[in-house]
């Protein structure tokens, strides 16, 4: 950091600490409540004005200017849910260890770093009278199972005017992502003996079938957000164990990444296209595609049930919001997210202007041996410092 930085050396091992203690608090979606307890103490302790968890298990804190203002609230949104800890790690996932410039552990990068850094950045801000609105700063549930659907919750008891998400951006300022919807592909057959295949119908040969032609799907792309993925992911066929029993049913779970204004008749009609051009082949061709409905359980109990269909979005780097970020952030360079967050809540679906901005690089989350560069954290930070100062 420089000189003009807002972030001493006390304030940047208050992220740190900060971060550390979120690491060391294992948080699968719907088990967030000991990090949740970190952060409304942490909020506390930094002087929020207001710290308030809802029925969801969403921590929220407001962070008052000290004049009163007309200017509509800036929301800053981390995740608090991580995905399980797999693979081969040569260090402590849980440990929060900070060796070789990094902090290290699940969540580190997603995003329990970004949520250390945005919780204290702000706080500083209020601290140093910078404020000139409202900024909350939430700390959200269950993020890794349903993008958005948690943080409608913030987004309707709230209604910021502005949404910065925190995610990985490697300080570059996203101004769109990719949406994602989860397809459920279904083949029907009829059941036989295995030794006698000709007296039944297969429904996992006509699966095959179906997954192969849809190779041939040429997907839409965007310039700036890339193309409109369809991945199968998973497959399950029915009975299993099926032994000398030919599957009457077998059905394909798909991970569609989608483009800005695709709906969920784009997401269907391509698949269903395929399945008509399969039935014309063979009368016996019998599957149906559907996006599919599921729910989330929070920590508190609490169940919330959606279509598993968040849509894309994104904003003119022109667009108002946009300029004031990035003369903010000193000129960041102007990026865009591959994969789905919770914007696709604020903008995709109720277009509140948001931006995207946070340390680290994409292909950290998930990995083993999760790490993010302090360089990143620091960052970061000094980046929410003045985007709460906006």
């Amino acid at each position: 950091m420089n000189d003009s930085s807002p972030l001493g050396e006390a304030r940047r091992e208050r992220i740190v600490a900060l971060a550390r203690d979120l690491i060391r608090c294992k948080s699968l979606a719907g088990e967030e409540r000991g990090v949740a307890g970190v952060v409304a103490r942490a909020m506390t302790a930094l002087g929020y004005d207001e710290v308030k968890a809802d029925a969801l298990g969403n921590v929220v804190g407001r962070l008052r200017p000290n004049a009163p203002s007309s200017e509509g609230a800036l929301l800053f949104d981390s995740h608090m849910d991580t995905v399980a800890v797999a693979g081969h790690w040569t260090k402590d996932p849980f440990g929060g260890e900070v060796s070789d410039g990094r902090i290290w552990g699940r969540g580190a990068c997603d995003m329990k770093g970004a949520l250390a850094a945005s919780l204290c950045a702000a706080a500083f801000a209020k601290q140093d009278g910078r404020l000139r609105r409202n900024v909350l700063v939430c700390a959200s549930v269950n993020e890794e199972q349903i993008e958005g659907l948690a943080l409608a919750e913030v987004l309707d008891a709230y209604r910021p005017a502005y949404v910065v998400i925190c995610e990985s951006t490697a300080l570059r300022l996203n101004i769109g992502g990719r949406g994602r919807a989860e397809v459920f592909i279904t083949a029907e057959g009829v059941p036989a003996h295995a030794s006698d295949p000709s007296r039944g119908v297969n429904a996992l040969k006509h699966m095959a079938r179906l997954i192969a032609a849809l190779q041939d799907w040429q997907p839409p792309c965007d310039a700036d957000l890339g193309p409109g993925i369809l991945e199968p992911t998973e497959i399950i066929s029915d009975p299993f164990p099926s032994v000398s029993v030919l599957p009457a049913r077998c059905r394909v779970r798909a991970d569609r990444r989608l483009l800005v204004g695709e709906g969920v008749d784009d997401v269907i009609a391509p698949i269903q296209e395929a399945i008509a051009r399969l039935q014309r082949e063979d009368p016996t061709f019998n599957a149906r595609a559907e996006v599919d409905a599921g729910s989330i359980t929070t920590y508190t109990g609490v169940t919330r049930s959606a279509l598993k269909f968040m849509p894309a979005w994104k904003f003119d780097a022109e667009h108002p919001f946009a300029r004031m970020a990035r003369a903010a952030l000193s000129e960041a360079p102007i990026g865009y997210y591959r994969f789905c967050t919770n914007a696709a809540r604020s903008a995709g679906m109720l277009g509140i202007p948001t931006i995207g901005f946070g340390p680290g690089l994409e292909t950290d989350a998930h990995i083993a041996d999760e790490s993010l560069s302090l360089d990143q954290l620091f960052g970061a930070a000094e980046g929410y410092y003045r985007l709460a100062s906006l």
